[in-house]
């Protein structure tokens, strides 16, 4: 019997600035009957994706992964990048971003999902930025992965710890700061140019930019993207 799994989201979901961890799951369980869709929008926020929600219910999914939040936390801490890349892409929120205003579109995302589907429903916590652990990205990232904690215990949804897992890791290996994300280094722009044009594989793009987990400070290499692949694998085989 074939299970469709739509895995939702933006640009980390997508695939295109790192490992595609959609992939990798297809690689791992196509063959066991899953069938995914991998409906991740680059630029996405949690408001667009309850605007476009109706698409994920018209496929009847038997499983939803929820992943979306990373542009929510950028555009409080660098609101005037958010609002040139917003801009850029036509898609301009309606207010001004933060996290009660987040919490609210992911509560509305996760209560539609459950009223409208026979889907089981799995909410990822949002993965690190940069890969300095003290930083005020990965303080911000936490305190949304705590709103999503209580989404998923409220909702009686499952609650995926892809950030815990991430940091348990970083820190058992690293031995001093991670490098942190800077905005201002473009590093995105980078990859692209190394990626597409140059033909450099997404890890050794990560490792010329000094990562272990992340390519840009924002996208997925190889390791990252399988330890969310890797939470999702045994959410879908524990969950019947």
């Amino acid at each position: 019997m074939e299970r469709l799994v739509i895995c939702l989201g933006a640009s980390i979901v997508r695939g295109l600035f790192g490992t595609n961890f959609v992939e990798l799951l297809r690689e791992r369980l196509s063959k066991e009957g899953y069938h995914f869709v991998n409906a991740g929008v680059g630029g996405d926020m949690a408001y667009n994706v309850l605007a476009r929600l109706h698409t994920v219910i018209a496929h009847e999914p038997d499983y939803v992964v929820i992943l979306v939040g990373t542009n929510d936390v950028t555009a409080t801490l660098h609101p005037r990048i958010a609002q040139m890349s917003v801009t850029r892409l036509g898609r301009r929120p309606h207010q001004r971003p933060s996290a009660e205003w987040y919490q609210k579109n992911m509560f509305q995302i996760t209560k539609l999902l459950k009223e409208r589907t026979q889907a089981r429903i799995a909410i990822a916590s949002l993965p690190i930025l940069g890969e300095d652990l003290a930083s005020l990205h990965n303080e911000r990232v936490r305190a949304y992965n705590a709103l999503l904690k209580e989404i998923a215990v409220q909702e009686q949804v499952t609650y995926l710890p892809v950030n815990e897992r991430q940091e348990e890791y970083l820190r058992e290996v690293q031995h001093t700061a991670g490098r942190p994300l800077e905005a201002r280094d473009m590093l995105t722009l980078k990859l692209l140019l190394r990626h597409y044009l140059l033909r450099q594989t997404f890890d050794e793009i990560s490792k010329r930019n000094k990562f272990l987990l992340v390519t840009d400070g924002i996208h997925m290499n190889s390791r990252g993207a399988a330890m969310i692949a890797d939470q999702i694998e045994v959410f879908l085989r524990t969950i019947a």
